[in-house]
């Protein structure tokens, strides 16, 4: 009877033991969910800047802001878009015991992924650089400051011209991306991925040829002193083209693509 009762009191302990352990590891994941959680809501996108008629920004959450981009793949190699990040790490300096600052967060890449309306993977993905200090914020407003995102690389402009150009419409995408960076005290925090819409077209834009048509070549001639000014677009936006920024006829820079 003693054995069995001291093998009784042994299994018990072992189960309470089994038991606390288990609950220690769902605390713990618990822990873990919320530390990233917070870590997300640390560093987050705000909205896509707009540019002024200057095709200037302000980075400022007050400011003008895109809900959608639309380029013309047959001007544009590439796009990129100012993104207004936020950081609501509180500030933890203090300059009466010469703390240092240590929540500013420096924004290091970008990881980007690009999608069709039905969901459908328009690349593989990249990482890009990015740079940018957000500074903290207080206790009721974040900090923010502006970087520049790669949307669309060359490789996946390429992909979405040559659908534009087969398809004769404006392509539609979203692209998606995450933004990581690293507070001064040396945290690492990225936001949730954040999606924006953006429209491809091919050759959609006006294009406007010079008169005589070489000075679209060579505008030193003497005959292309007097040629008027075309207005362009800020990047994200549709507009004329001029013929001189493109060293030739509209019409032959359509053709060198081969679509």
């Amino acid at each position: 009877m003693t054995d069995e009762g001291e093998r009784s009191v042994n299994a018990s302990r072992g189960l309470a033991t089994r038991l606390c352990a288990l609950a220690l590891l769902t605390a713990s994941g618990g822990l873990l969910a919320s530390a990233c959680a917070d870590n997300e809501s640390s560093l987050f996108v705000r909205m896509r800047m707009a540019r002024s008629g200057d095709c200037t920004v302000s980075c400022s959450p007050g400011e003008a802001f895109w809900t959608e981009d639309a380029i013309d793949a047959a001007y544009v190699g590439s796009h990129s878009a100012t993104i207004l990040v936020g950081n609501q790490i509180v500030e933890r300096g203090d300059s009466d015991v010469l703390r240092t600052e240590t929540s500013r967060v420096q924004l290091y890449e970008a990881e980007v992924r690009v999608f069709d309306m039905e969901g459908n993977s328009v690349n593989e993905g990249y990482v890009v650089p990015i740079n940018g200090v957000v500074d903290p914020g207080t206790s009721s407003d974040a900090g923010y400051n502006c970087t520049e995102v790669l949307l669309l690389d060359g490789a996946t402009m390429d992909t979405l011209r040559a659908q534009a150009a087969e398809l004769r419409r404006d392509v539609e995408v979203v692209t998606t991306m995450v933004l990581r960076g690293r507070t001064l005290g040396g945290q690492e925090v990225e936001t949730a991925e954040w999606s924006y819409p953006v429209r491809v077209c091919f050759g959609c834009s006006r294009c406007v040829d010079t008169i005589p048509p070489i000075c679209c070549s060579d505008s030193s001639s003497e005959d292309c002193k007097d040629q008027e000014d075309v207005e362009g677009s800020c990047p994200g936006t549709r507009g004329t083209q001029d013929c001189r920024n493109l060293g030739q006829t509209c019409a032959q820079h359509l053709a060198d693509f081969g679509l």
